[in-house]
């Protein structure tokens, strides 16, 4: 009878080295393609909020929702009630994309596979899911293409109506892109209104989080703009980034 002959310990130790070094050769690439996947649904993503939001300005003479409470109204994340009904668009912890959810009959559109931590992630893990996006403030004052608090005139192309980030109201008191001072975002740098210590970095990785590496010095912020367009805004300080693309002018 013949013997029959297994791998020996050198030869497992081998083929093990081998799957490993495969491994560490492919993962990187593996990573990197999901990446790019994530950040495609993501773009996409905009572009169906942004064919939702146009038809919104068509049928309401060139204006945006405004809350009945003002500025500051539905200003959480909140998508839905108890009973698992939509939530009232004037309800202060409702999200900002519940006023254009007629419009846009989708939920899933307000959320991006990138997304770890949101603003106010410990009121609603399920619905911080879909509550992806800061809103420009601005936006909120758009008639046509000029804005009422102040009658700035904005370029289509370039104003921005919603961006990956850490809040869900992007309301220019250190959140937004633009510089203001030393950086932009000051109020998630360290030191600012809104650091503990702990959060900031989370922050920062939030806003700019597609393709980038363990540090938020790198990375990109996807954003929807006016004329439906979604283009990625690169990782800065905020000096290539001009305030009109936020207020207008």
């Amino acid at each position: 009878m013949r013997k029959q002959h297994g791998f020996t310990l050198i030869e497992l130790l081998v083929v093990i080295a081998i799957i490993a070094l495969l491994m560490a050769i492919l993962t990187p690439a593996l990573r990197k393609v999901k990446q790019q996947a994530k950040n495609a649904i993501c773009q996409a993503h905009l572009r169906g909020l942004g064919l939702g939001l146009i038809m919104y300005l068509g049928d309401n003479d060139g204006a945006f929702y405004m809350p009945k409470a003002g500025i500051w109204g539905s200003n959480q994340i909140m998508w839905h009630n108890d009973d698992g009904t939509i939530i009232d668009k004037d309800d202060s912890r409702s999200y900002w994309g519940v006023a254009y959810y007629e419009y846009v009959e989708s939920t899933e559109l307000f959320g991006c596979p990138s997304s770890k931590q949101p603003h106010w992630f410990h009121e609603s893990q399920e619905d911080a899911k879909i509550a992806s996006y800061g809103q420009n403030r601005y936006m909120r004052y758009l008639k046509g293409t000029k804005l009422t608090n102040g009658g700035a005139n904005v370029t289509p192309s370039e104003f921005i109506l919603c961006q990956d980030h850490f809040e869900q109201l992007l309301d220019d008191n250190g959140d937004m892109l633009y510089q203001q001072g030393q950086w932009n975002i000051p109020q998630w740098r360290p030191g600012g209104a809104g650091w503990d210590g702990q959060f900031y970095e989370n922050a920062i990785f939030e806003i700019y989080r597609h393709n980038r590496s363990q540090k938020y010095e790198s990375g990109h912020c996807n954003t929807l703009w006016l004329d439906g367009h979604a283009s990625p805004i690169a990782y800065s300080e905020g000096e290539d980034v001009p305030k009109r693309w936020y207020a207008g002018g």
